[in-house]
């Protein structure tokens, strides 16, 4: 099955309609619920971070998120045009810990790598990437 590619404005809107085309890109293949539940919640995580901090104010940034089935993996590439940062490279959160000794921050990309079965960070031509999988049979 074909990828579809769809580009948005960094923005509260834009991340609207990359979340709408996830809804009916997963409803064309008949996803697991427990796969679009994650997906979601994951794809939203990382759409709300780079639109609050992964760029510049003012300075026009577009995210790029394509969507993929390679059965039995749904695959998730979101790229944007902003400067370069590895979510990835922070250590996790110790969970365990009480909220008033815990860091601030890096709670979001805990959950996004604990949903998905595999998220990955590269940076191509001055964007980063972000690539998550989720198996549809697991």
């Amino acid at each position: 099955m074909a990828a579809e590619t769809i580009t948005a404005e960094a923005s509260a809107a834009g991340v609207s309609g990359l979340a709408a085309a996830f809804d009916g890109f997963s409803r064309r293949h008949v996803l697991p619920a427990r796969v679009i539940e994650a997906s979601q919640v994951a794809l939203d995580e990382l759409l709300s971070n780079i639109v609050k901090a992964g760029v510049e104010p003012g300075n026009p940034a577009e995210i790029q998120v394509s969507f993929d089935f390679l059965d039995p993996v749904l695959e998730i590439v979101v790229s944007y045009n902003g400067a370069p940062f590895d979510p990835l490279a922070r250590k996790d959160p110790d969970t365990r810990a009480s909220l008033d000794d815990r860091a601030v921050g890096g709670l979001g990309i805990y959950l996004v790598k604990k949903l998905m079965d595999s998220v990955t960070y590269e940076r191509v031509g001055g964007e980063n990437r972000l690539r998550m999988t989720k198996r549809i049979d697991a």
